[in-house]
């Protein structure tokens, strides 16, 4: 019995010390995103969206601790913002829905294609439902803004869930190795664009199906008339810019990384 305590109970130790580590890292991070979201630091639209610096911590976690941590972040961020901001559910449900996308895309794009193919059967189911969801979002967008048809509320909602379930079956055992790829210049602005494609098609689906209407209390076809697809894209696009560069600036470019790493 005691040789089996000389054994795990250090282990034990260890592995409860790492996430008290996590759990605080989580919390910090957290409460920037909080307390950034009550901040008079953001800048207002006309159509409900705003310019701000909320999911500037969440990316900033990313860079330095990890897809995890960032996940975890966001969640937080997900009911903090749910609660203390104006917009309610429907804003934190967009904000996390928008920010999900900025750490996913790079941490697939990190992957080695051995770690992929580790996890075999999954990896290629994630990959499928992915490609799929996001071809039918895109063939979504496409006809409600050539033909202005509006295409089944619940083939949207279940395109959203299999999307973001994908990315979670293909990033759910990854973590990095290490995460100074990130200083790379040119990776991040390659992952940067990607995302900035990716929210801009499953952002603006969603808010012209669920979040106008909801919010405003409107019908998808009004919304449609209200607020232009480009705005909506465009804001998503600038907001991916704020977010991934002011996180990366202040990550890598004032000694905040290497203080961390050694």
């Amino acid at each position: 019995m005691s040789e089996i305590g000389k054994v795990y109970i250090p282990n034990i130790e260890v592995f409860f010390m790492k996430k008290i580590n996590e759990i605080t890292i989580v919390a910090l991070f957290s409460a920037l995103c909080a307390v950034l979201e009550i901040s008079p630091l953001k800048i207002a639209t006309q159509w409900g969206m705003k310019i701000d610096l909320v999911a500037v911590p969440i990316l900033m976690a990313f860079f330095l601790f990890g897809f995890r941590v960032a996940l975890e972040t966001s969640i937080v961020m997900f009911f903090a913002l749910s609660i203390i901001s104006p917009a309610g559910f429907i804003g934190a449900t967009m904000k996390w829905m928008a920010t999900v996308p900025m750490f996913i895309v790079p941490t697939l794009l990190s992957m080695k294609p051995s770690e992929v193919k580790n996890q075999k059967l999954l990896a290629a189911l994630g990959v499928l439902m992915s490609t799929i969801a996001l071809i039918v979002l895109f063939g979504i967008l496409f006809l409600l803004l050539k033909n202005k048809e509006i295409i089944s509320h619940f083939l949207v909602a279940i395109s959203c869930i299999a999307f973001y379930f994908s990315f979670w079956i293909l990033t759910r055992n990854y973590e990095f190795r290490d995460t100074k790829i990130f200083e790379n210049v040119y990776f991040v602005l390659t992952a940067l664009i990607l995302a900035i494609i990716v929210r801009g098609i499953t952002t603006t689906v969603v808010n012209y199906y669920f979040a106008i209407p909801v919010f405003f209390g409107i019908s998808t076809e009004e919304a449609f008339q209200w607020i232009p697809w480009y705005v909506i894209m465009g804001l998503n696009a600038i907001q991916s810019i704020v977010d991934a560069g002011g996180a990366w600036i202040l990550v890598f470019k004032t000694g905040i990384s290497r203080s961390l790493t050694g």
